[in-house]
């Protein structure tokens, strides 16, 4: 179902990826706005979500990975990819919810630019740059919302807490930053405006 709505919305096709039993779909999106690797069911699951954010019951998740990451199975790094998005499926299927401004720890990643970039946990946001994901899909269930998965720095992480996910994604803009990932980029956040601005 995800898949031919993603097909649909980008008319491109959608690579379906089995990894540990688990459906992920793979988009190479035009332009270099790199590759979309997505959860295709995690929407079959209703998450228990407190009744203010109800409509987000519903979720699909996605990495935009960099256009220049090898989309190979038996690449360390997208094999990390593969592993992280499985597992925080599989974290949320077990009666767990997240909405808006969630994080996930970064664990076990493969030496690489990635790593020794620094990064300290997955951020759970609306779409930037894919704009059209930024519309729930429909489904027989109801409304299904894609939400992007981007890393972020110590300091990015201690600012939402501080100051909440809407300012923090307002830094990311201001900065000209959206959900793909991007190892060279510096932190949005600089030390001494972390709770004084």
């Amino acid at each position: 179902m995800r898949v031919d709505s993603i097909e649909k919305l980008f008319n491109a096709a959608v690579k379906r990826i089995t990894w540990k039993d688990v459906e992920l779909g793979l988009l190479t999106l035009k332009e270099g706005q790199g590759q979309m690797l997505f959860t295709t069911n995690l929407a079959e699951y209703s998450m228990p979500v407190p009744d203010k954010h109800k409509e987000f019951e519903r979720i699909e998740l996605y990495f935009l990975l960099p256009e220049y990451w090898k989309s190979d199975i038996n690449d360390p790094l997208f094999e990390w990819a593969l592993d992280t998005l499985v597992a925080i499926k599989h974290y949320l299927n077990q009666g767990q919810w997240a909405i808006n401004g969630h994080t996930f720890s970064l664990k076990n990643v493969p030496e690489s630019r990635f790593k020794s970039s620094g990064f300290d946990a997955l951020l759970l946001t609306e779409p930037i740059s894919l704009e059209i994901l930024q519309h729930p899909v429909d489904s027989p269930n109801g409304p299904v919302y894609f939400r992007a998965l981007i890393p972020i720095y110590m300091r990015e992480k201690d600012y939402k807490v501080a100051r909440g996910i809407q300012k923090l994604r307002g830094k990311f803009l201001d900065k000209g930053m959206n959900e793909k990932w991007d190892e060279f980029r510096i932190s949005s956040v600089k030390s001494r405006i972390l709770f004084w601005r």
